[in-house]
């Protein structure tokens, strides 16, 4: 094979939409589509980090489903004209739930779409008659779907709009609904932003009091109605439809806001269960579905209800070995040869006597965009060669590393903003160590630093002013260092000495302050050996630290927690 790696060689990018033509053609299907495509399946919410697959995921059922797939961008719902209302704000600032009303949206533009795609209304004249049509059709069953029918005649031509309008006139009935009823007790001159801090708490008791009023009266029910009514309408088992929204995690409306509407979002997934033939599929980010339920939790809110809807994004050894040969074949074969090519016929059989695979594995997250990175870095060394020598990978490690701390920062930035000043704490450590051996110095420094920030919990807030009052009590921050490292995955946790050590990238499993004892050890994760300067050989043997055990099993771990380690 006369084969040469060039300088603009790659096998992928690190975003589905720049991996479209890797894509088509390399594709892996780990089971997720099917289950994702049975309206029977409770499974509707797609979980991963930060490039687990999550879009390509969703971009290769929109393929399988024969145009039935309507996908919705959350950035073309116009929901920042929710952000602008000054009335909501100024509700939401005297603590007014607002979830019934957001609910209504999701449910108002999820029924419009899934009618509009059934009936191709994509023309004024196609839209005239259509409520007088489903009436007659569903005549035996007048009086089971009366309300829904009276919905859609309320609404009338303005039901099949398009969706930003919608959102806008339901807004706009609300906001005036609610200056109505609370300018009978405060004039609308003082319904500003921040004029909620103005108010004496006889004002606001009596605001609060016609607010949740008004709110509590959306017209939930009648949606509740028109869910029954659509049920009716899809009865063509062979004919379902998918609604899709991807990017949730982007800016597409003001943060506080997000939070919220997406809770309302899950909330309607669950709901529309009861149309047996259409399904909404979301997909989110660990970190995004951790913050929405911790920022947006209400009294009474169990999280485990919502278990049944996800459909955890996780890959192993064989799967991501497969992804790599696939795309490492098709870059080879579609420049030198129709010959099949493997990562075997490219990298070295061994790295510092660990199989290469074993060796590259271990230094990612176990995500297909963090093995693609890797081996696009080492194409980078590689350049006029036809082998990727130990030494190549050596130096394309360092780069990707750099890359791959920077991209943690980011992925974090939003929770974490100060998250590198915990980072830099590991600098130069062993890859394992006491957590104890956090000095009391490195912690004061930390705190000062620390105090300068918007402290996202209250424990590290409680730690950090701890040791402002008394430099020695230092304690507390330790640990609410390595929860945090350990949180975003950084690092993983040896809780006692008889366990093995507990990775949070296995899983969803969490790790709380009470549960860290005087034994606890840090064990840096590999990915980020070479951008913080760390010698693994200085740990010492008898620890047996090299990487997780998760990278070298061929079974993905059926249940989150601890695992073995190698």
């Amino acid at each position: 094979m006369k084969f040469r790696f060039r300088s603009h060689d790659h096998i992928g990018a690190a975003d589905a939409e720049s991996d479209q033509a890797f894509l088509r053609e390399c594709f892996i299907d780990t089971g997720e589509i099917d289950f994702l495509l049975d309206c029977d399946d409770h499974r509707r919410i797609v979980l991963g980090r930060t490039g687990a697959g999550k879009t390509a995921l969703l971009t290769r059922l929109s393929e399988r489903t024969s145009g039935r797939v309507i996908n919705i961008k959350p950035e073309s719902l116009a929901l920042a004209y929710i952000s602008n209302s000054t009335i909501l704000q100024f509700v939401n600032e005297l603590g007014v739930n607002l979830d019934t009303f957001f609910k209504l949206l999701w449910r108002h533009v999820f029924t419009v779409e899934v009618i509009k795609a059934h009936f191709h209304l994509d023309s004024s004249g196609t839209k005239e008659g259509l409520v007088d049509w489903i009436r007659t059709q569903f005549s035996d069953k007048k009086r089971q779907h009366e309300k829904a029918l009276a919905y859609l005649e309320q609404w009338g031509s303005k039901f099949w709009e398009q969706t930003d309008y919608r959102i806008e006139e339901l807004t706009t009935k609300l906001e005036s609904d609610l200056k109505a009823s609370i300018s009978s007790v405060l004039p609308v001159a003082k319904m500003t932003l921040g004029g909620a801090q103005a108010l004496s708490q006889e004002e606001k008791g009596a605001v609060v009091e016609r607010a949740k009023y008004v709110v509590n009266q959306v017209q939930i029910q009648e949606l509740t109605y028109v869910l029954e009514l659509l049920d009716s309408i899809l009865d063509d088992p062979q004919k379902k439809y998918y609604v899709v929204i991807d990017r949730l995690d982007e800016n597409w409306v003001e943060e506080g806001l997000r939070y919220l509407l997406i809770r309302a979002l899950i909330e309607t997934v669950r709901d529309f269960r009861r149309v047996r033939h259409a399904k909404i599929i979301i997909a989110l980010r660990y970190d995004l579905l951790d913050r929405v339920l911790r920022v947006s939790r209400g009294g009474g809110f169990q999280e485990e209800t919502y278990e049944s809807l996800y459909v955890d994004l996780r890959w192993n050894r064989d799967q991501l070995t497969k992804l790599l040969d696939t795309r490492i074949g098709r870059m080879v074969r579609q420049q030198y040869t129709s010959r099949e090519v493997t990562h075997a016929d490219v990298l070295p059989r061994l790295i510092n006597k660990t199989p290469t695979m074993d060796y590259i594995l271990a230094r990612t997250l176990l995500r297909p965009r963090d093995v693609i990175l890797f081996f696009n870095a080492c194409i980078r060394q590689a350049q006029g060669n036809p082998q990727i020598t130990p030494q190549m990978l050596k130096e394309a490690e360092g780069e990707y590393s750099r890359l791959r701390l920077r991209s943690l920062a980011d992925e974090w930035s939003a929770d974490y903003p100060f998250l590198m000043s915990f980072i830099d704490i590991l600098k130069g450590r062993p890859a394992q160590f006491p957590l104890g051996s956090i000095s009391n110095d490195e912690c004061v420094g930390l705190a000062i630093r620390l105090l300068e920030q918007q402290l996202p919990d209250e424990e590290l807030l409680s730690a950090v002013t701890r040791v402002d009052k008394d430099p020695d009590n230092t304690g507390g921050l330790r640990r609410c260092i390595a929860a945090l490292l350990y949180r975003v995955g950084v690092v993983g946790l040896k809780l006692e000495k008889f366990e093995s050590v507990a990775w949070a990238t296995s899983g969803r499993r969490s790790i709380s302050i009470s549960e860290m004892g005087p034994d606890v050890k840090i064990s840096v994760h590999p990915c980020f050996w070479r951008s913080l300067g760390i010698n693994p050989e200085i740990s010492g043997r008898s620890e047996g630290v090299r990487f997780p055990q998760s990278c070298i099993t061929t079974e993905a771990s059926p249940l989150p927690g601890r695992f073995s380690e190698g």
